[in-house]
């Protein structure tokens, strides 16, 4: 079971009492340490995570007890079996809930980043969007960048995993990963999120032929 939930920032407030205190104090801690919109936008994806964990899993205990494993993937400390990733960018915070490893990615689509694919991306996957009209590119790029990312999240191996070391194919769906350096299977998803055109969204699950997640979007 995969599920994803997505909040607007702007629907949640980082300094309302009552939402305070559905939160810990040592994860209102690492939240008030940051600044203007990264503090809105953590506080918003803490809050979608303690939903979506009820929702999923309600014998777990709250305000959840979040520590961070070797490579920098974050885990419940009273349910280290029950997986979740965060993201967020812009005005949008999302949350992957699983019982499989799982990474998601969300990324508001700006015209002309396509730099970091040569920069950052596997040579096949460079040739791919060069092989595009350019009216495709921005989205192809985008589509890689949020599974590539979500990939990386679910294997727990962040910046030890680098985004050229491995290819992920999307000319035909579903997505296809090629990676050398990780053991197990995985499914990619590219869900559609209706609720904002202008944002791309992707979920990995360490599992073969996963179900596609349910999306489920907050307001």
């Amino acid at each position: 079971m995969t599920a994803v939930y997505a909040i607007p920032v702007s629907a949640v407030n980082p300094d309302d009492g009552t939402s305070r205190a559905r939160l810990s104090r040592g994860r209102l801690e690492q939240i008030d340490r940051r600044r203007g919109a990264a503090r809105a936008q953590s506080f918003a994806a803490s809050l979608l995570l303690e939903y979506a964990v009820a929702q999923h899993f309600p014998w777990v205990v709250h305000p959840l007890a979040i520590s961070i494993a070797e490579g920098g993937k974050p885990y419940l400390v009273s349910e280290p079996n029950l997986h979740f990733s965060l993201s967020h960018s812009a005005n949008w915070a999302v949350c992957a809930v699983s019982d499989h490893p799982v990474g998601v990615d969300i990324e508001r689509c700006e015209p002309g980043r396509r730099d970091v694919a040569s920069r950052f991306f596997h040579k096949e996957e460079v040739r791919y969007l060069n092989t595009l009209l350019p009216s495709a590119r921005d989205d192809a790029f985008y589509k890689l960048w949020t599974l590539k990312e979500s990939f990386v999240k679910s294997t727990g191996r962040g910046l030890d995993l680098p985004l050229r070391s491995f290819r992920i194919d999307i000319h035909r769906m579903p997505p296809r990963l090629d990676c050398d350096e990780v053991n197990g299977s995985y499914s990619l998803f590219l869900p559609e999120f209706t609720a904002d055109r202008a944002y791309r969204l992707a979920v990995c699950v360490e599992q073969a032929n996963a179900e596609a997640p349910a999306l489920h979007i907050m307001k």
